[in-house]
């Protein structure tokens, strides 16, 4: 069952028949000077400032200031007609009238906008329109740098060809839950203010979001993208919710900021996926039941800290342990040994960092969890040296013999000490002591470098 089915009880409702645009009043009221051609710019002015003058009326003192110090729009654009003013406008939309059906009655300015199942002969555009509150739209349009100053309601809106909101501002929430865009959907540097909804949105093409900021939650549960959908560069200053979404054409995350938690749970990339240079701020993202792509990139991305405490301990154990399980599927073994390490960073905070969690800060500092064969060869030249002065100094010998026992004590699993007939001649409890913890730390260096060894060269 389909969104729309679910939203209807499951039975489909058969759609009513488009209305043509010049029977929809709020379309007569936004041509009002009549429809520009593409290049006729003074004609799309004259149109806008009008438009934005007529609605200017619902503005408080506070928005409006708020207009005037971004300076999107002149201030004159800004201030409300006077009422000799507004009795042209009724002239002129009178006029405008003459070439439709019938007459319609001028909409009211605190009215909802209504768009909806208007059928438009060509595109249309809104550039730098105000909308205090958008109300439905369903047609080819572009929006850039428009502002939406209430809530923008584009709920089971369909989009018939490209919808361009590039700049826009979206002062109240926005809402395009079951829309569907038809061609491309151009969001880029798009300012989400308040709560976004793209839940069970169609992206038919590219959905483009990059740079775009979502200062509050950002819900895009079970969206289906099915072109590429580019998001680099947005900022999420609240949670991001991808859950269920499926990424058919591809998915940039590049240089993305998530500040607080990312969903990422039971989502489908089903090609390339970058997260190249991805920032994940407080918690690092979820992907349980994901399935991730091969070409999944996680170069220069920055995760968060280890956990504070063993609350979030836990949380973090999980997220990371499920993309290790993931990247192993998919045999990245150097990302899955990357989560491992992330894993047991967050595992030591949970045990405790000096109880039970010190074997896993020495795994980490001797060897970085199994990702270095060099340190553990440089902790064997340690030891050998350490050994080889105080051999060479209490066991009265040339350094040379000091130096040969001491390597043969660390290396003594592989037998050196006893084929060579290595001894200790000065009966000193100590440095047999000494030399017996050498052959213990030299047993573990030597299996931390041969680890080192089989995950860097991924031998099995």
């Amino acid at each position: 069952m389909d969104y729309a089915d679910e939203q209807h009880g499951g039975v489909a409702e058969e759609m009513p028949p488009k209305i043509k645009a010049e029977e929809n009043p709020w379309y007569l009221l936004a041509t009002l000077y009549g429809v520009p051609e593409q290049s006729d710019r003074e004609l799309r002015e004259k149109n806008r400032i009008a438009w934005n003058r007529y609605f200017a009326a619902n503005f408080n003192e506070a928005t409006r200031a708020r207009l005037i110090e971004e300076k999107r729009h002149p201030q004159n654009e800004l201030n409300p007609f006077q009422r000799h003013e507004l009795e042209e406008i009724k002239e002129a939309y009178l006029k405008r009238c003459a070439s439709s059906p019938k007459h319609y009655p001028l909409p009211l300015s605190n009215a909802v906008i209504d768009f909806s199942n208007v059928q438009f002969d060509q595109d249309v555009s809104f550039d730098e329109y105000l909308f205090p509150d958008p109300g439905v739209f369903s047609f080819d349009c572009t929006f850039r740098d428009a502002i939406f100053t209430g809530r923008a309601s584009f709920m089971e809106t369909i989009f018939l060809s490209s919808a361009e909101f590039r700049g826009a501002i979206f002062y109240g929430d926005a809402n395009f839950l079951g829309a569907t865009f038809s061609g491309t959907a151009d969001f880029s540097g798009v300012a989400f203010l308040l709560g976004t909804t793209f839940s069970y949105v169609t992206f038919s093409r590219g959905a483009f979001f990059a740079g775009a900021t979502f200062s509050s939650g950002a819900a895009f549960p079970r969206a289906a993208f099915y072109g590429a959908a580019n998001f680099n560069g947005a900022a999420f200053a609240d949670f991001a919710n991808f859950i269920g979404a499926t990424f058919y054409g591809g998915a940039a995350f590049t240089d993305a900021m998530f500040e607080e938690s990312a969903s990422f749970d039971n989502t489908k990339m089903e090609f390339m996926t970058s997260f190249a240079g991805t920032t994940f701020g407080a918690v690092p993202p979820t992907f349980f039941g994901a399935e991730l792509h091969q070409n999944t990139v996680w170069c220069g991305v920055k995760w968060p800290l280890i956990p504070r405490n063993k609350g979030e301990a836990g949380r973090y154990i999980d997220a990371y342990a499920c993309l290790k399980l993931e990247m192993d599927r998919l045999k990245k073994h150097e990302d899955e040994l990357d989560f491992f390490a992330f894993e047991l960073q967050s595992r030591r905070v949970l045990l405790g960092r000096w109880g039970w969690g010190l074997p896993i800060w020495l795994y980490g500092l001797l060897c970085d969890y199994g990702r270095s064969y060099l340190r553990p060869l440089v902790a064997l030249f340690v030891v050998s040296v350490i050994g080889a002065l105080a051999f060479w100094f209490f066991d009265a010998r040339t350094y040379g013999e000091a130096l040969g026992l001491s390597v043969a004590n660390a290396l003594n699993v592989f037998g050196f000490r006893r084929d060579f007939g290595l001894t200790i001649d000065t009966p000193l409890s100590w440095l047999e002591l000494m030399s017996a913890i050498q052959t213990i730390l030299g047993t573990i260096l030597v299996f931390l470098f041969g680890l080192g060894i089989r995950n860097k060269f991924r031998m099995k």
